[in-house]
């Protein structure tokens, strides 16, 4: 059961209903999000009747990444199974990327594919986890390596969610967002570059960004992602351009901890580094990069995510990661590659150059000796 793309709805929660019939749905989310999801949905859409809280179907995971595991998509399976979910059952996500990347693989796999909507509640999921049909497990350490393509019909995009956010979370999701802007070009990352003069100028957290301007970053990140995800469904070459920062970004947040946003946005600190470093990219650009990455609070590279995390960060470590990276080919790991704002290229990388930037080649013999 595929679909090429994701309806997006602006909408509060509630108009879900509209296309996804009480009688039918199975909502899917965390112990954490479910009492104000309940509230959020009994607000009757268009002043039709709001079904009795009752009769809704609910499947509670655990919080964050620790739900995407074998033993979580069991559970979802099973709690399906006791709720009668037939091929007519429509899963809905209401949480953030961890919870849509569940209840995609289980709406997947149940009776070979049943219909899939989310709900974003993070401005992460929001821009960049909810649309694109990716859906994924971890295995261990391994992020993302069991999963499938798996397209949500629509997405209901409450920008209401926002206001709670933590600012550590918001500002998680500004590096997608970011990351979407250098993908694009000059006119989407002066926008945000606007944006960020903005709040420095009136003191205002980006939270606190009103409801047009949210709405307006999240539709250029949609637009960016989907443009993407329609000229490579199955993520074969040209979408992982969409992968930019993650590469470092993956194994930083593994050693470090470090919320994923945070993570992406050093990996894109780090691969700009690189990039300067190759000749490829324009220090005058990594320079704005790291500026704007800045103004919303995140780090640009590796050392600032070791200061953010309070944790020092083995290179070696960071390059073992890297080889377990699911784009390695051989001797060489895909990156995407920074030329410039609106120029990113999916580029081989060698070990052997990746050693060296890390600082962890041999060094040069001494005087006298055979190399």
């Amino acid at each position: 059961m595929r679909q090429a793309s994701t309806l997006v709805h602006f909408a509060p929660l509630s108009d879900v209903f509209k296309i996804a019939p009480s009688a039918r749905a199975v909502f899917v989310t965390s112990h954490a999000l479910r009492s104000r999801a309940e509230s959020m949905l009994r607000e009757a859409p268009g002043g039709a009747p709001s079904p009795a809280p009752a009769s809704l179907r609910w499947i509670e995971v655990a919080d964050g990444e620790s739900c995407k595991s074998f033993q979580s998509l069991e559970s979802v399976c099973r709690a399906l199974l006791s709720a009668g979910a037939d091929t007519e059952t429509i899963l809905v996500a209401i949480g953030g990327g961890s919870v849509s990347d569940l209840a995609g693989l289980a709406a997947h796999l149940w009776n070979r594919g049943i219909r899939f909507i989310t709900c974003p509640t993070t401005l992460l999921s929001m821009i960049d986890a909810s649309i694109g049909g990716k859906n994924a497990i971890d295995l261990g350490t391994a992020k993302n390596v069991v999963g499938s393509f798996h397209t949500p019909s629509d997405m209901i995009c409450d920008v209401r969610w926002l206001s709670g956010l933590p600012g550590r979370d918001f500002a998680s999701g500004l590096a997608e967002a970011v990351k979407h802007a250098v993908l694009d070009g000059e006119e989407h990352f002066a926008f945000f570059e606007r944006v960020a003069a903005s709040g420095n100028e009136s003191g205002t957290a980006p939270q606190a960004l009103d409801k047009a301007t949210l709405e307006a970053l999240i539709r250029r990140s949609l637009e960016v992602k989907e443009r993407y995800v329609r000229a490579d469904p199955h993520d074969s070459h040209e979408r992982h351009a969409l992968n930019y920062g993650h590469s470092f970004g993956h194994a930083i947040e593994l050693l470090t901890g470090l919320p994923h946003g945070f993570a992406v946005a050093a990996g894109i600190g780090a691969v700009n580094a690189l990039a300067v470093r190759r000749g490829s990219l324009a220090r005058e650009d990594a320079a704005r990069i790291s500026a704007l990455l800045g103004a919303f609070g995140l780090p640009a590279g590796i050392d600032e995510a070791c200061s953010v995390a309070k944790k020092e960060l083995g290179r070696r470590e960071l390059l073992e990661l890297l080889r377990a990276d699911k784009k390695r080919r051989g001797d060489t790991i895909h990156f995407a590659m920074p030329h410039g704002i609106g120029d990113v290229r999916v580029e081989p990388v060698s070990f052997h150059e990746l050693e060296d930037f890390l600082g962890l080649g041999a060094p040069a013999p001494e005087q006298g000796e055979h190399a």
